[in-house]
């Protein structure tokens, strides 16, 4: 039972369909998607599942095509050893079966979606960066290790707080959305349903943790072609000691980028489901 590509076809009142992209040995990368005309693109963050764009995707799918996909491990797309290069390498192959498209991403997928366009800028029509992650944020973490896959991912000692974790953000994206028809809640939790989904979860954080120096080298090889970029910053919930420095990196990058950097003090840092009226108005910003 497809319970995710089921729950964004009540959303939009059918017309959803499930593709997939065979990543090579029969490694599927699969999508939902729905409507027609400009593709969009949405790349949720660490630790989220596609659903967290529920919002988005059901008022985009009217005049777009919009395509809400997972990365490998996560809902039905199946599993890889988690790497940046892995991650980077199936979003751009994605962007070229579906592309040019508007990239929608938020935190984790904010920067996958950065490193991505220095790859392929001709494969983008215009960027919008949902409180996007960057690596100096992680600068003095300690590594984590990743998760022992020969023993239960239940026997993680984070095990508890993921699921609890993946809990509260089903029924923020539930509220986001109120619609007696469709149960998100049970569509989220079926992203966390089997052991490698499980591990694929645990293991995401410290596979970024361990990869700092890789995202600091690509920032620095990495050129800006003149693309449209939106860039939204949320402090609702944020400590205050971190706004500042996270503001000053969202500068630095609209700069970089001759982006436009709008901070949003009214939102979590899920805009996509606090604020998804101004996630939408962004993404139609650049894709005009």
């Amino acid at each position: 039972m497809d319970q995710a590509a089921e729950a964004f076809g009540v959303l939009v009142g059918g017309g959803v369909a499930r593709r997939e992209l065979d990543r090579g040995g029969g490694r599927m990368l699969r999508w939902v998607e729905a409507g027609s005309g400009t593709p969009v693109l949405l790349e949720a963050g660490a630790t989220s599942p596609a659903l967290s764009f529920a919002a988005v995707f059901r008022e985009l799918a009217a005049g777009h095509r919009v395509i809400a996909y997972d990365r490998a491990g996560y809902g039905v797309s199946d599993p890889a050893p988690l790497s940046v290069g892995l991650q980077v390498d199936d979003l751009v192959a994605l962007l070229e079966e579906v592309g040019p498209a508007v990239l929608v991403g938020h935190s984790w997928g904010g920067l996958l979606a950065q490193m991505a366009t220095w790859e392929r800028p001709d494969l983008i029509r215009g960027l919008v960066l949902l409180d996007p992650s960057h690596e100096s944020y992680w600068d003095g973490f300690d590594l984590i290790p990743r998760a022992d896959r020969t023993r239960p991912p239940a026997s993680d000692p984070r095990y508890q707080e993921t699921v609890d974790g993946a809990r509260e953000l089903a029924q923020d994206i539930a509220r986001s959305v109120p619609d007696d028809q469709v149960d998100l809640i049970a569509a989220c939790q079926s992203y966390l349903q089997s052991d490698e989904q499980l591990f694929t979860c645990l293991d995401e954080f410290p596979m970024i943790l361990d990869s700092v120096g890789e995202l600091r080298e690509r920032r620095e090889r990495g050129v800006w072609t003149g693309l449209p970029v939106v860039l939204l910053t949320a402090t609702k919930g944020r400590p205050p000691e971190w706004t500042p420095r996270v503001i000053a990196a969202q500068e630095q990058l609209a700069t970089e980028s001759n982006g436009r950097h709008q901070v949003v003090p009214e939102s979590g840092h899920y805009l996509q489901i606090d604020v998804p009226e101004l996630v939408i108005a962004c993404i139609r910003e650049v894709g005009t």
